[in-house]
């Protein structure tokens, strides 16, 4: 839900209690069933995370961790998931210390520490163990001050008239909220261009599986380019596979990540005989799929996009 609306996301787990109703029908299915069921959502390393934790829970039979230490060995889950499922299911004193919280002690307290740097948390989980110290449910109190977050102390236009802690509030009785919590990283977007390749013969498509460790890991694309300017890249690809076929059409799609900017160029190439379309599936490494089979594979968002819209 970090990215995504919460009706959103309520589908998305319906569908997946429908098709994997416990941890163990989850652990026995494929990888692409997961990513295809998972499509859409981007993050599809937490697909991959979510997969091999319900593995692992499954053969050490099927009881899910209670204690944040514990569940900090499974994949995926960091100290802010840990702790939150520790005590908000099982009351362990373990506390959350994420943006809202981070938000909410900085505007309080007046805390000048730098929450970009990961050496500042230490004195936010400090504070809280001194605020907590007699506090009986614990998971109660880390869902309060993260909704108190989320819904009054917001990061712009905070609710303020409204706040029961405006007097105490050292940010609100300074006038300096919006210097609150103090962020001095800026976000710098790497940009990547990804030359595509569609090789279609009738109703086949190529694709390819992502296996290096990277964004959108063991999904499938067509054949890819990166860097590369289009024309340098298809004549790159031609030579390579000793093609003189005709492009169909030459298509621009952007994406935006939390980290990342790609804009993706989609060249079509049809291939009229089924003689050559082998040959090139065998020398780029690659598999044919049915058209109608495709959406059964985990496939990154902009090759669904591209795929819905040009054929």
């Amino acid at each position: 839900l970090q990215q995504t609306q919460m009706s959103r996301g309520v589908d998305y787990y319906e569908r997946f209690i429908k098709k994997f109703p416990d941890v163990v029908s989850l652990s026995a299915a494929s990888s692409e069933e997961v990513y295809s069921l998972w499509k859409g959502l981007g993050y599809y390393n937490r697909a991959k995370n979510l997969h091999e934790t319900a593995k692992i829970i499954s053969k050490s039979g099927g009881i899910f961790p209670k204690k944040e230490k514990e569940l900090l060995l499974l994949p995926g889950i960091g100290p802010y998931t840990a702790a939150a499922i520790s005590s908000i299911c099982f009351n362990e004193k373990s506390y959350v210390i994420d943006a809202n919280v981070l938000r909410v002690l900085s505007r309080v307290f007046g805390l000048n520490y730098n929450i970009s740097k990961q050496k500042s948390i230490k004195h936010f989980l400090k504070l809280t163990l001194t605020l907590t110290d007699k506090v009986k449910q614990h998971g109660d109190y880390n869902e309060a001050i993260m909704d108190f977050g989320g819904v009054v102390c917001l990061p712009k236009k905070p609710r303020c008239g409204e706040c029961v802690l405006k007097k105490n509030c050292f940010a609100f009785n300074m006038s300096l909220i919006e210097k609150f919590p103090i962020r001095k990283k800026k976000l710098i977007r790497k940009k990547r261009l990804f030359n595509y390749f569609v090789f279609v013969n009738n109703q086949n498509i190529l694709l390819k599986k992502r296996i290096s460790k990277d964004i959108w890991f063991n999904l499938y694309e067509f054949y890819m380019i990166e860097g590369d300017h289009n024309k340098t890249a298809l004549d790159k690809l031609l030579k390579n596979i000793k093609l003189k076929e005709r492009v169909n059409h030459v298509v621009a799609l952007n994406s935006t990540l939390s980290h990342q900017i790609i804009k993706s160029v989609f060249t079509q190439i049809k291939i009229k005989e089924e003689s050559k379309f082998e040959r090139i599936r065998d020398k780029l490494n690659m598999i044919s799929v049915p058209k109608d089979k495709i959406y059964s594979l985990g496939l990154p968002k902009v090759i669904d996009n591209y795929l819905k819209s040009h054929t």
